[in-house]
């Protein structure tokens, strides 16, 4: 899941987006599609998507947020057998 990401494009606009900011619920990076898409909460006027291009894109820098694993103890293990 990403949680921010800059993009430059080839005509030099910088484009900034982080998760939470103005409304953004959700940053992906559709590679098949050629697109990155910046989806937005749903308000009065609807639901709001934007799609950007990869063609169009010089660079483009993204923080991943990761969701850390969690060991079970043994006790858990033992609850996990007996179900």
């Amino acid at each position: 899941m990403i949680d921010k990401i800059e993009i430059t494009m080839i005509n030099e606009n910088v484009h900034n987006f982080k998760k939470g900011e103005f409304g953004v619920e959700s940053i992906e990076i559709n590679e098949a599609r050629g697109l990155i898409e910046i989806k937005y909460a749903c308000k009065e006027g609807g639901e709001r998507t934007v799609f950007i291009p990869l063609k169009n894109i010089e660079k483009c820098d993204y923080l991943e947020k990761s969701i850390k694993s969690v060991k079970s103890s043994k006790s858990d293990e033992k609850l996990l057998d007996n179900i």
